[in-house]
């Protein structure tokens, strides 16, 4: 290659490179224009627990960049971070609008330690006044560790507990995972230790089968039921 020729094809190339950075700076300029800039949020969903003033206060100084250089990511982190939002979706909507979408947790119950219980079990820092938006909610009290297991057999007792008086208000968990439930019209029954696995449904199944013929006997519904046996359960009014 000739000295010319090389001088063409540095020449060239400097062009090349001068016109991409150009070009790059160009982009970079027009993404940073505040017309980009979001303008409005619109958050969607069925809410019934998350406020405008939490939102705002999740998102406040979490929500950067605009239309093209907003994470969407760290922006659905942050709407995350509410206590009542099980998960959140963000997209853009050219060119200035940024659209949420937002799923609640559904309340259960109020564990003894004051903090909510969700329907999948998880236990989180919610307003209790504001649970009773979900439905009339049950009191739970044990070692954290049994949330899920709870809300799975709140599930089955209510089931098996057709035949007593009124819903299952109560649950409570001992620290050797005994377990115990108190009714609405005031019954309550120590059920034991759910060794083997089932062992406690078998029990709650034997209590309704027979409950009739209990009510019959002691001319009333008994108020106190104890099923740690393993043949039997006593029965007994005030």
């Amino acid at each position: 290659m000739s000295s010319v020729d090389l001088l063409r094809w540095l020449t060239r190339a400097l062009l090349a490179g001068a016109l991409v950075s150009a070009a790059g700076a160009g982009i970079v300029w027009v993404a940073q224009r505040p017309q980009f800039d979001f303008h409005r949020i619109e958050v969607v969903g069925d809410l019934r627990h998350v406020s405008r003033a939490a939102i705002r206060g999740a998102i406040a100084g979490h929500l950067a960049g605009n239309f093209f250089t907003m994470r969407l990511t760290d922006s659905r982190a942050a709407f995350e971070t509410i206590p009542w939002v099980a998960s959140a979706s963000v997209r853009r909507v050219w060119p200035d609008r940024l659209v949420v979408n937002m799923v609640e947790r559904r309340a259960l119950g109020i564990w003894s330690d004051g903090r909510v219980l969700s329907d999948t079990g998880l236990l989180f820092d919610g307003n209790p006044a504001e649970a009773e938006l979900d439905g009339a909610q049950v009191e739970f009290s044990g070692p954290p560790r049994f949330a899920t297991e709870a809300v799975q057999k709140l599930q089955a007792f209510g089931a098996a507990l057709g035949a007593l008086q009124g819903p299952i208000t109560a649950v409570a968990i001992s620290d050797r995972a005994s377990w115990t439930i108190r009714t609405g019209a005031g019954q309550t029954l120590d059920l034991g230790r759910d060794d083997p696995p089932g062992s406690v449904q078998g029990r709650l199944v034997a209590i309704a089968a027979n409950y009739p013929a209990v009510v019959a006997q002691l001319n009333g519904p008994p108020m106190h039921i104890d099923a740690r046996y393993h043949n039997g359960f006593a029965a007994t009014r005030p």
